[in-house]
């Protein structure tokens, strides 16, 4: 009973992050999932009839214990504002992917588990097992992602002007919980599993934080992202000048947008495109990757708009295309001018 409701509150919890997909950071939803399926893997091996179906749940529980420690280390680093590279997050996964792998060998060879044995008790069915080498690697790797939590957390603390200690506080104590109970269950060797409890319990904690930084930081606030968006006009350019794509505002100023072909040059000619933005465009591309973006006004129907051309980035830093960002600034110039009379 008690893994079914477990999996009922992963499964609530997995569709109040579907509700708030804006809000909430990816690696959390992956944890969600994951969590799920593990709390299902845990009410599969309670229910298990033979060592085989044992087995088969355990591997399942396993896909929450080998990447749950990695993605609890990204949220609290996205948490605390402490950037990881993506060829280190790249490593990490590849890793956890190299354990889940070893631990599929369990039944068919002695790297995971020496030795496995299903046995049926009050909570339902379980395994009594010897661990194998590669077990070492699993218990290393949640060893080192649970000391790079504290650490960050640690260091967090003195960055209070940056992230609040009641969050730093709160992510330590739900690792720490975690973890803790998993040791202790090693060492008394009960017949029942209390994780799936810790998983649920600590999801939600994480959950509850990310939302709060959701509404309260600058940083997180996607509400304010999608207001900027929908008032400013945003056009893209690969580096040989192929349209990419464009932000419905820009569609709302340029009409012509939505007639234009992906991934193809722009339309030699027509439209308020070529007439304002399409030579200051081509100019900025003669300047090279190197140029710095530049900005100028333009004026359409007593309305003045202002236009920002610059590189469009790439994860790495490295040149992609071109930007185009357009904003409507009547109203604000005339109150300056208004301000200054």
């Amino acid at each position: 009973m008690l893994y079914i409701i477990c999996f009922a509150v992963s499964l609530i919890l997995l569709l109040i992050l579907a509700s708030y997909e804006k809000a909430v950071d990816i690696h959390m939803t992956i944890l969600a999932v994951l969590i799920t399926v593990g709390c299902g893997g845990y009410y599969a091996l309670s229910v298990a009839h033979n060592l085989e179906e044992a087995i088969l749940a355990n591997k399942i529980i396993y896909v929450t214990g080998c990447f749950s420690p990695l993605l609890v280390l990204l949220i609290i680093c996205g948490i605390c504002r402490i950037p990881v590279p993506k060829p280190v997050r790249l490593i990490l996964y590849l890793l956890q992917i190299f354990t889940y792998f070893a631990v599929w060998t369990i039944g068919s060879s002695s790297l995971f588990y020496k030795y496995v044995e299903f046995h049926q008790g009050a909570a339902g069915g379980y395994l009594v097992k010897t661990y194998g080498p590669l077990h070492g690697l699993y218990l290393i790797t949640l060893l080192l992602y649970t000391l790079a939590s504290i650490a960050v957390g640690l260091y967090s603390l003195n960055r209070s002007n940056i992230v609040s200690r009641f969050n730093v506080y709160a992510l330590l104590f739900a690792d720490l919980i975690a973890v803790g109970i998993y040791l202790m269950e090693r060492m008394i060797h009960l017949q029942f599993d209390l994780m799936p409890v810790i998983f649920s319990s600590g999801a939600c904690i994480y959950l509850v934080l990310l939302l709060r930084l959701a509404s309260f930081s600058i940083y997180n606030n996607r509400n304010l992202l999608d207001e900027r968006i929908r008032d400013t006009a945003y056009i893209f350019f690969s580096k040989n000048l192929k349209y990419m794509g464009c932000s419905d505002c820009a569609t709302e100023l340029f009409p012509e947008l939505s007639q234009w072909k992906l991934e193809e040059k722009i339309p030699g000619s027509g439209g308020r495109f070529n007439t304002f933005l399409r030579q200051p465009l081509l100019n900025y591309t003669k300047e090279g990757e190197q140029a710095s973006p530049v900005s100028h006004t333009y004026t359409y129907k007593d309305r003045v708009y202002r236009y920002e051309i610059a590189p469009l980035l790439k994860g790495n830093r490295r040149m992609g295309g071109y930007a185009i960002q357009v904003v409507d600034v009547t109203d604000l110039l005339t109150a300056t001018n208004e301000a200054a009379e």
